[in-house]
């Protein structure tokens, strides 16, 4: 007959069942009120090298018999091969123990299984747990801890102890080291730390790979998994630009896929990625923080090429790019988007442009793409732009909304081939950075490719504005406190170099309204030096009371001027008396009327 003692209360083990809390070693049961059935007590013998299967399948005979049905291993390493723990026994694994599971055998475990944050399981076989076994997975049962360089085994041991369950939670507490990549490959794994900076994963691959990757390995569809609250930190000096590439979260072809709480820092090295979604849909990012060389790149399904992402939203986010000619967020050629939203609290800060699309690929149209509420600090590179889009075919219903950029002389808003869009609440103020003297930002730049373009409470504070066609214009100026609130302008700051008017189909127009004193002169944007082939120049003044003189001019190349029509008081020549165009390297207006008047011009040229 087995030899049983007792214990008070198993809680006073320090045991932990799924909660994580570390055991102190045990060499011999505890003592109490309660039965348990030690294995060596049935021939079981630990660290010495010989199968201890059979001594244990006659512990769990005996343990069936028991009150409390609790089996119990002392300290040392235990050799099994395959074996089965049946749903009315639990298992009870103290530091200091260890169960080697031989290759090629499989270690199942149906009843309760209790352990702490220690290493419970080594060998080349396989451990199970089934129904009712534990609530979570702890990494550190195969091995993982902070003294190993290379975590990613004993993490995928984890995802894959529960085979026969829908699903499995893996706890991911402490910190860790990885080398190589931890691959879900089943549906229902939840992935949880302790919080984006409790839980560290510091990863240093040998060559270019992911870090995290959520891929079925049949290329079917992956459904229903998670990561969050975790943090990942890339190995090596930020300014290392040679590092190895790498990606922090790779999601392929998935379905219902959660990333929150998660910060990814550090990210650098050829082009590394924080955050690649690759397919398909209800992908829901929130509360992220990615410093990488691209933080987000929404890019191509390889299993299907209709669709890319759909019905997914990126809520929260805090991208910081390390590449400084690159985006906060790339979507890439060819992607096949559907109903992707931008949302809550953004901040997207350095890098050329904020979110990038240039898409010479795509065979279909794109729809509902809907960026709200971000805040961009474009770095020192210029020639980008907060928002570039364009679009292959044609992507309809684009919402940009509550959008502030500013810095790095980056320009705003780009698009090609885009249809219904609404651009409400912008602001936009260039500053120059490292641009060259004499660079110009565009604020605006939407060409005839687009149409049915609504812009409600826009405001552009400098740079070119250039637009298509279908312009509604709501609301929308370029200093609606200096210039009383009209609909749309498009004005020059003296001597600031930020913008040179508006662009309408490749022909620019230039406008101006104040008060033009006696003797004093106004520049045009038209004559020698701009290289002006051809412009229209209307010119009207008034003293407050009545029309004093008004002409319509022809401006030529090398600036001559041509009138004509207009009232006896307008001249091509500077003459006493008359309102003047006058010719030169720049064509300027000039107030010989005797008195100050108010003046409205306006400029059409190319």
């Amino acid at each position: 007959m087995a030899r049983t003692t007792t214990v008070i209360c198993l809680l006073g083990l320090g045991i932990c069942v799924g909660l994580g809390a570390a055991n102190k070693p045990t060499a011999n049961p505890p003592q109490g009120q309660a039965t348990v059935t030690n294995v060596a007590d049935f021939g079981a013998v630990p660290n010495d090298g010989k199968d201890d299967t059979k001594a244990v399948n006659a512990a769990i005979a005996a343990c069936k018999g028991s009150q409390t049905r609790t089996l119990h291993f002392s300290g040392g390493t235990f050799d099994l091969s395959h074996i089965t723990f049946p749903p009315t026994i639990s298992v009870v694994i103290p530091n200091g123990t260890v169960l080697n599971v031989t290759d090629g055998a499989i270690a199942r475990f149906d009843g309760p299984f209790s352990a702490g944050l220690h290493q419970v399981f080594s060998g080349r076989g396989r451990t199970q747990f089934g129904a009712g076994a534990v609530g979570e997975v702890y990494p550190q049962w195969w091995g993982a801890s902070p003294a190993s360089s290379d975590s990613s085994p004993a993490i995928n041991k984890a995802i894959n102890s529960s085979p026969s369950l829908p699903g499995v939670n893996v706890r991911l507490s402490g910190t860790f080291n990885c080398q190589t990549t931890i691959h879900v490959n089943r549906h229902r794994v939840k992935l949880i730390g302790d919080g984006m900076y409790a839980t560290q994963i510091t990863f240093n691959p040998s060559s270019p790979m992911a870090l995290f990757e959520f891929s079925h390995p049949d290329n079917s569809v992956i459904v229903q998994c998670a990561i969050r609250d975790i943090g990942l930190l890339a190995a090596g000096d930020y300014k290392d630009r040679k590092r190895v590439q790498k990606t922090g979260i790779r999601i392929v072809d998935a379905d219902i896929i959660e990333v929150r709480n998660v910060a990814i820092h550090n990210w650098g090295g050829n082009h590394s990625i924080g955050l690649q979604v690759q397919g398909r849909q209800l992908v829901f990012v929130e509360n992220v923080t990615i410093l990488a060389d691209l933080p987000i790149l929404i890019d191509k399904n390889p299993a299907i090429e209709w669709i890319s992402i759909d019905h997914s939203t990126f809520r929260n986010t805090y991208l910081l790019p390390m590449d400084p000619n690159g985006p906060s967020v790339k979507i890439a050629s060819g992607v096949a988007l559907h109903n992707v939203v931008f949302d809550g609290t953004n901040a997207w800060v350095g890098g050329k442009y904020g979110l990038y699309w240039n898409d010479t690929e795509t065979r279909g149209v794109s729809v509902n793409l809907s960026v709200k509420n971000v805040r961009m600090e474009n770095g020192t590179a210029h020639g980008g732009a907060m928002i570039h889009i364009a679009h292959n075919y044609n992507l309809m219903n684009l919402v940009l909304e509550n959008i502030y950029g500013c810095g790095g002389g980056g320009g705003g808003i780009h698009l090609r081939k885009c249809t219904s869009a609404t651009l409400q609440n912008i602001f936009y103020t260039p500053v120059r950075g490292n641009a060259p003297a004499g660079y110009v930002p565009t604020a605006l730049d939407i060409d005839d490719s687009s149409s049915n373009i609504a812009l409600i409470n826009a405001f552009w504070n400098g740079g070119l504005v250039k637009t298509g066609k279908l312009i509604k214009t709501f609301g929308t100026n370029s200093n609606p406190a200096k210039y009383d609130n009209r609909l749309i302008e498009v004005y020059d700051r003296p001597n600031n170099g930020q913008g040179e008017g508006l662009v309408l189909y490749g022909t620019k127009t230039w406008c101006h309204s104040g008060k033009l004193e006696v003797g004093a002169s106004l520049s045009l944007p038209v004559g020698a030096v701009p290289k002006t082939k051809v412009a229209t120049v209307t010119v009207s003044a008034s003293d407050g009371k009545d029309i004093n003189q008004s002409a319509q001019f022809l401006v030529g190349g090398q600036g001559r001027t041509i009138k004509v029509a207009g009232t006896d008081g307008t001249s091509t020549a500077d003459m006493a008396g008359k309102l003047c165009l006058v010719p030169g390297k720049r064509v300027s207006v000039l107030n010989r009327l005797g008195g100050p008047v108010d003046v409205v011009i306006t400029v059409f040229w190319h």
